[in-house]
């Protein structure tokens, strides 16, 4: 999952940082404008995809996509990075991975010492974050990708809004506006349909919970992004665009790739099965809290935890060349056991024990079954112990997308995931 759609800022989360709202809705306007043909100003001509062609390299491609605090009148390469994201696709193996690193993760950096990573861009620009990304977890990077925080409310916008399922309750009355005062955030758990200002927020709001916990949420966004390139006609309508969106976000976007090479890796990536692609954060398990001597809160990296997570993100289900075999029809088995609770969320009588009966044929082990506290109309997995390839596994087989698959605290009841039926599923 390559998430370099749409120029490159379809992926971007725009994590922190005082975002100029009025240019941000004076962005949209233009790049709607530009999209649908009503522009004034001259556009660039389309691209035609079928010219374009598909995606030539065989080697592995990994990309550093930086979100820099950049607040009004600041220089961009002075600013820190408060979102920093490995995106990597492997065109032959068609797998891919998004792996999160925590601003305050405290590191050596190249001929510097001690600091934060997020401070490796206000010493040299993307090339140094790059090189101080490499020097940390030994991940070779080729491109690098750095946007500001004007995008993400205009885009979001552009393909129509994003749907996520937000797992609790959020009521954030100190949520910043753009003048240094407040802007209160409240968003009840459930599903959502999110334009672009409300993603902005669901994405910064820190209030109540921590930095790792936003940084989930940011890859949240950045799946339901795919999702609507994938599921709707999104994708062929804005990529022959991206000349002229990228002409519009000029000021916004600095990266390596030139337009082209966007193009073939977002249709590349767009077509990656979701049970290909390894979602990673450096969370709770592979950082430990640390004050330095002077005084500073940081994250220090726990680094065989850290080794862990970035062969996962590197992880392959197969090769196009040695497929994994299939497992008989009748004693499939997941890759690790999943205790399971199944709720049904519907007005369907007996739907949480039919679909009991299929999982526990597929090899999961459904501890209990339930209505659920209240009607859903999707059917989402609350992931409460990281099992991440067991969890996607469990997704296929009930045949729903990654944008449905969340996490959460464990409840401490032993279960590894709850499983709410909604009105879209399909009883196997």
């Amino acid at each position: 999952m390559v998430l370099i759609i749409v120029g490159l800022a379809l992926i971007v989360l725009p994590a922190v940082g005082y975002v100029a709202l009025q240019v941000a809705g004076d962005l949209t306007r233009r790049m709607t404008n530009v999209v649908t043909g009503n522009s004034s100003a001259t556009a660039l001509p389309p691209l035609s995809l079928p010219d374009i062609g598909v995606w030539q390299g065989k080697d592995r491609i990994t990309v550093l996509l930086l979100g820099i605090d950049q607040r009004p009148g600041e220089d961009p390469d002075t600013t820190r990075t408060d979102t920093i994201i490995l995106l990597t696709l492997d065109p032959q193996a068609r797998t891919a991975g998004m792996m999160s690193i925590p601003r305050d993760l405290y590191v050596p950096l190249p001929d510097r010492g001690m600091d934060r990573i997020n401070t490796a861009h206000v010493y040299g620009g993307p090339e140094y974050a790059e090189r101080a990304v490499e020097y940390n977890f030994g991940i070779p990077i080729q491109h690098y990708a750095r946007v500001d925080f004007t995008a993400l409310t205009s885009l979001v916008d552009l393909v129509g809004g994003v749907e996520i399922y937000n797992d609790a309750d959020i009521s954030d009355p100190t949520y910043p506006d753009n003048n240094y005062g407040y802007d209160p955030f409240v968003l009840s758990s459930g599903w959502h349909t999110l334009d672009g200002q409300i993603a902005l927020k669901y994405a910064r709001t820190r209030h109540g919970d921590s930095d790792l916990s936003r940084i989930k949420r940011q890859q949240q966004i950045i799946m339901a992004l795919r999702e609507k390139l994938k599921s709707t006609d999104a994708a062929t309508k804005i990529l022959p665009q991206v000349p002229s969106i990228l002409q519009t976000l000029s000021g916004a976007i600095k990266t390596d790739l030139n337009t082209v090479e966007i193009v073939q890796l977002a249709l590349l990536a767009k077509d990656i099965p979701d049970d290909r692609i390894a979602r990673v954060t450096l969370d709770e398990t592979a950082v430990q809290p640390y004050t330095t001597t002077q005084g500073a809160s940081v994250l220090v990296p726990v680094r065989e935890r850290v080794r862990q997570l970035r062969e996962q993100f590197f992880s392959q289900v197969s090769t196009p060349d040695a497929p994994a075999a299939a497992p008989a029809q009748d004693t499939p088995i997941p890759p690790q056991p999943l205790h399971i609770q199944i709720q049904n969320g519907t007005q369907r009588i007996g739907l949480a024990a039919g679909a009991k009966r299929y999982l526990e044929a597929k090899g999961f082990i459904v501890d209990s079954v339930a209505d659920a506290p209240q009607p859903t109309p999707r059917t989402v997995i609350v992931d409460y112990t990281s099992k991440q390839q067991a969890v996607q596994h469990l997704a296929a087989e009930l045949g729903i997308p990654l944008t449905s698959v969340t996490s959460a605290a464990s409840p401490n009841s032993g279960l590894d995931a709850l499983v709410v039926l909604g009105d879209d599923y399909q009883a196997k």
